[in-house]
């Protein structure tokens, strides 16, 4: 057992991980790191993918990469029905949030593969790196899902509603205020809340890959081995992607509660009305 650790920590010293991007050249005096390289192509991918699979969709039941594609957006709709509590709103807002979902489960996916990482080097260092092992990444991702959450609240009830949100009816309370501030000070706890979960369990699933693999080649060991540690990598993401969409709609569904209750109010309103007449 002692023999076993003492291999490990040795393929771990002989490793070079490093918990920053590497800039691998530049353009126009802008760095362009190897998360950003890598991030770049995968956006593509994932774009292209999502149209083609989107086009190959029909009302017929389809088979292979079509049926995981519409099992995962009807999955996603679900989701964001039991968020919003209505599926006229959930279909409204699943694109939005199912960008993010596919994203971030298609990119944590790609990093699995061979030319990932140490797998191919530029200059010393790995061409492609992560894009959500960068927390420069993921603080972009949480601070775009926390505004396009505050745009879309604007959008759905106006700026004095949305500023309801905060400060309630009565914001020249001395007490009103001050939950007013706190509110929109966790509004910065979010960022990072997101941005940091998402960055270190990619970071972390990112280093056990590579810690096993040089375990497996130098050791001598079948690569078979290395095959738990892909499929608890694939959970993961689906894991980080599912959390990561949940709950930045999840702080949307909240800022639009109100609205929520009031459209409720009028909806039963009106079914009394017609009831009547």
């Amino acid at each position: 057992m002692m023999n076993g650790l003492f291999s490990f920590l040795a393929v771990v010293n002989n490793l070079q991980i490093s918990l920053k991007p590497e800039v691998i050249f530049s353009v126009g005096g802008i760095q362009i790191t190897n998360a950003i390289f890598y991030g770049f192509f995968t956006s593509i991918f994932a774009a292209w993918l999502m149209i083609y699979l989107a086009r190959k969709s029909t009302v017929k039941a389809k088979k292979g990469a079509v049926a995981v594609y519409e099992i995962l957006v009807e999955f996603m709709i679900s989701t964001m029905e039991g968020t919003f509590g209505t599926r006229k709103k959930a279909i409204k807002y699943t694109p939005i949030f199912a960008s993010f979902f596919f994203f971030i489960l298609i990119t944590n996916m790609l990093e699995m593969l061979p030319i990932v990482g140490p797998g191919l080097t530029s200059g010393g260092f790995p061409l492609f790196r992560p894009f959500t092992a960068d927390y420069n990444g993921t603080l972009a991702m949480a601070i775009i899902a926390i505004v396009i959450v505050q745009v879309l609240s604007i959008k759905a009830q106006g700026v004095k509603g949305h500023l309801k949100h905060y400060f309630t009816d009565k914001p020249l309370n001395p007490i009103n205020m001050f939950v007013g501030l706190l509110e929109i000070f966790s509004e910065l706890i979010r960022i990072l809340s997101l941005s940091l979960r998402l960055f270190l369990n990619t970071l972390v699933g990112d280093i056990l890959i590579i810690v096993f693999n040089n375990l497996v080649i130098g050791g001598g060991r079948t690569p078979l081995v290395v095959i738990p540690i892909f499929l608890f990598e694939a959970l993961v993401a689906g894991i980080q992607a599912y959390v990561f969409t949940v709950l930045s709609a999840t702080y949307l569904a909240l800022a639009i509660s109100h609205t929520q209750d009031e459209d409720d109010h009028e909806e039963v309103a009106l079914k009394v009305e017609g009831a009547n007449t």
